[in-house]
């Protein structure tokens, strides 16, 4: 439904009212604050972004896992306290530094107002509150203990958001020595090679191979520097639009499982999620099958995902998932296998995970760490590579030189 932010004023006290609220149209927002005793007085439809527009679009109304963590710890420390859920909502939503997840937050609010639950009303924004939020929260309204749901929601979120910042942090070292890289090679080549080769010229000699091509390669940037530039904003763009291409994307995610260390890191990181996530769902008291759907909708590995789906039917057949997933060699070891099939046969799949779970997140921080240390002395080869090739391109002709002298 859309959303509108509106102003109105107070029937009775003429109070000024203003806010954010999803309604079928603008008619029906009228009618609905009427009923509240607010006359409508403004109102302007926000606009929603559309999936499959501008590759960065996404980015903007992004929500941070940061947000989702302390708002569940923070939400189950209120409840506690003894704050209504209303009330919760309304200090949360001021507290919050993301705007989308602030607006979603008035509105979930407005909602339950209007007679909703609070998982209903969670669901109708997905960009917020993914599924596996929302079923977290419906499982606590259900039975009745919303604060201990929450409490182990935060847990599950503060470990994604540890695994997340783990990878990320290894991958980051390597980034910014390729950018540098990257930007001093590109400097050199439109301001320091134009200069020598105009030496170079000055003298009747000829120039090594490698000198030539180096030649060619600075007057080539310091001639069509622009193309250069818009070259490669416009590769950018498109590889990460090529990557929001759902096929392109699972295609690759699947060939990535085959590479020699980003395979086993893809595995190890797949495998702590789904132990994880699997464990916290069924503590909270989300059924089995719930769970497996649930883990199928997030998994953000394709190959995984497609897995849970098709484990959700097995188990509704009253089989073991441990025999559905001996079948996937490549994204499921042996040992995993083995110790779901000894969590489901006694009774314990939840705890038993747990431990699985802390397992692999222990070996993705230590594969992590030992990355970024086998990745230095690569980089500080690539480097002298680099170096020791535009040395030898400027230092080659400088002998010949001296012979013409």
């Amino acid at each position: 439904m859309p959303l509108y932010s509106f102003q109105g004023r107070r029937e009775t006290t003429g109070e000024v009212i203003s806010g954010m609220r999803e309604a079928a149209s603008h008619a029906t927002l009228g009618q609905d604050l009427l009923t509240e005793g607010v006359l409508l007085t403004r109102f302007d439809e926000q606009k929603q972004t559309v999936s499959g527009g501008l590759p960065l679009s996404g980015l903007l109304k992004r929500v941070p896992v940061l947000e989702r963590v302390l708002f569940a710890r923070y939400f189950a420390l209120m409840l506690r306290a003894g704050l209504d859920v209303k009330q919760a909502l309304e200090v949360l939503s001021q507290q919050t530094r993301n705007k989308t997840f602030g607006a979603a937050l008035v509105t979930v609010g407005q909602s339950i107002d209007r007679g909703s639950t609070l998982a209903d009303s969670m669901a109708a924004h997905p960009q917020a509150f993914p599924s596996i939020f929302v079923s977290f929260v419906r499982v606590g309204e259900t039975t009745g203990r919303l604060q201990e749901s929450l409490a182990v929601l935060a847990t599950q979120l503060q470990k994604e958001y540890e695994l997340r910042r783990a990878v990320r942090g290894a991958l980051m070292y390597p980034l910014v020595i390729l950018m540098a890289l990257v930007t001093v090679g590109f400097a050199m080549l439109v301001f320091v090679v134009p200069k020598l080769a105009d030496v170079f010229e000055g003298f009747n000699v000829e120039l090594p191979l490698p000198t030539r091509i180096l030649i060619g390669l600075g007057d080539f940037f310091s001639t069509y520097w622009y193309l250069v530039i818009a070259g490669s904003i416009a590769m950018v763009f498109g590889v990460i639009g090529l990557l929001r291409i759902k096929s392109v994307k699972d295609r690759l995610q699947h060939m990535w499982l085959y590479m020699p260390v980003l395979g086993t890191i893809m595995q190890q990181v797949n495998l702590a999620r789904f132990t994880r996530n699997l464990s916290s769902l069924l503590k909270s008291g989300v059924s089995f099958v719930e769970a497996l759907d649930i883990l199928g909708t997030n998994t953000p590995h394709a190959s995984y995902a497609a897995v849970f789906a098709g484990a959700k039917d097995h188990v509704k057949q009253g089989k073991l998932l441990s025999d559905f997933l001996k079948d996937f060699k490549r994204l499921f070891p042996a040992l995993v296998v083995n110790i779901v099939k000894v969590g489901e046969e006694t009774g314990a799949l939840d705890e038993v995970l747990q431990e699985v779970a802390l397992f692999y997140e222990g070996e993705v921080d230590q594969v992590m760490k030992n990355l970024t240390s086998i990745m230095e002395p690569i980089l500080m080869i690539a480097i002298g590579l680099a170096v020791g090739g535009l040395a030898i391109s400027v230092i080659s002709p400088i002998y010949n030189l001296v012979n013409v002298i």
